[in-house]
């Protein structure tokens, strides 16, 4: 049961991560040396974002479509009764 829970919020988890980098380093950009720094530190963080996290939200996307298939599967070999 909390392992289910788990692997249906990690999904939720990553992206509130991403987000609190991305508001995080702008914030922190802007802070030190103006907007400039800040438009460039989000970009910096979102390729970083990118790069780390991207790998990871592709395997929830393959999890995704696996049970998809699965539950495609199971629904055409359970008998229908006729």
């Amino acid at each position: 049961m909390l392992s289910r829970l788990i692997v249906a919020s990690y999904k939720i988890l990553l992206e509130v991560s991403m987000w609190l980098i991305l508001i995080g380093t702008f914030i922190t950009g802007w802070a030190m040396k103006g907007f400039g720094a800040a438009i460039v530190s989000l970009v910096a963080a979102f390729v970083f974002c990118v790069v780390f996290f991207g790998a990871f939200l592709l395997l929830v996307d393959i999890q995704t479509s696996v049970r998809a298939i699965e539950t495609g599967k199971n629904s055409r070999t359970t008998p229908s009764g006729n």
